[in-house]
């Protein structure tokens, strides 16, 4: 999938259950509309996420407490799509003062071909050189392809694919949680193709399967927030990357996710 110019929220101001984000855009792309409205949903999103549990926190893990002058050091990566979400995560966050974000997500990237870009050895340099407290992950709409096993080709949903792509999402989370870090593996969105849907729905069971009863791991299923591919308010006319307005959504719900799971809005202001 060819890896789309980033789009930058510069601001998000909640007023009255809705958000308001004003956009910027780099010089050269079409100008949207001055201003999006995003609602505000009024009922706690964890609901309708597919977590363990909106409410249940990890035994051992303390609630995570952040402060300006200690602010929580949150690590996105993903692909194309992570790069949507990306930006939207470091705007709400950052904002509050009481959160750093940094994006390492790269375009046409993912798990299935670490000869274009090894994920698990990147990883590891970032967990080392910024030792992030909650890693967000959002990938694998690339990886609907072959890997090998060994020195065997394995063809996507056969038997020895998944086991070998499961091990990668192992590595991942296991890597984080090893060194410290929370890890949100946030599932893929419905997609418009139908092959590329059925792919990601593989691929999500996965990610949900390699996180459940892993402390400090959770799966968030991205399909309540974002259910139709077709929805331009939410997705681009590809059927598959995010609006600016999708991805506010997204990033909401997994900001809520966290507050629910480990206590983040202890120490965050109204």
């Amino acid at each position: 999938m060819a890896n789309r110019q980033r789009i930058v929220l510069g601001g998000l101001v909640a007023v009255v259950g809705s958000v308001v984000l004003f956009v910027s855009i780099s010089p050269g792309r079409p100008a949207p509309s001055a201003r999006v409205v995003v609602a505000r949903r009024t009922t706690p999103v964890t609901r309708h996420l597919g977590v363990r549990s909106s409410t249940a926190t990890d035994p051992g893990l303390p609630p995570l407490a952040p402060t300006t002058a200690s602010p929580l050091r949150v690590l996105e990566i993903g692909d194309s799509l992570g790069i949507d979400l990306g930006d939207q995560l470091q705007s709400q966050l950052d904002r509050s003062g009481l959160a750093r974000t940094i994006m390492a997500s790269v375009g046409d990237s993912g798990l299935a071909n670490v000869s274009f870009y090894n994920w698990p050895a990147r990883l590891s340099a970032l967990l080392a050189s910024d030792h992030p407290q909650v890693v967000v992950v959002f990938m694998g709409a690339n990886d609907d392809q072959g890997l090998y096993v060994g020195a065997a080709p394995a063809a996507p949903g056969s038997p020895a694919w998944t086991s070998a792509y499961a091990q990668r999402v192992g590595e991942v989370v296991r890597e984080a949680t090893t060194a410290g870090a929370r890890v949100v593996w946030v599932g893929m969105p419905p997609m418009a193709n139908p092959d590329l849907e059925a792919a990601m729905q593989r691929e999500n069971a996965i990610y949900q399967r390699q996180t459940q009863g892993v402390a400090g791991a959770l799966y968030v299923a991205s399909a309540p927030v974002l259910p139709n591919a077709a929805d331009l308010s939410l997705r681009t006319p590809d059927g598959v990357h995010l609006t600016p307005t999708g991805a506010a959504l997204l990033a909401r719900a997994v900001i809520d996710v966290v507050e629910a799971r480990w206590h983040l809005s202890r120490a965050a202001p109204a």
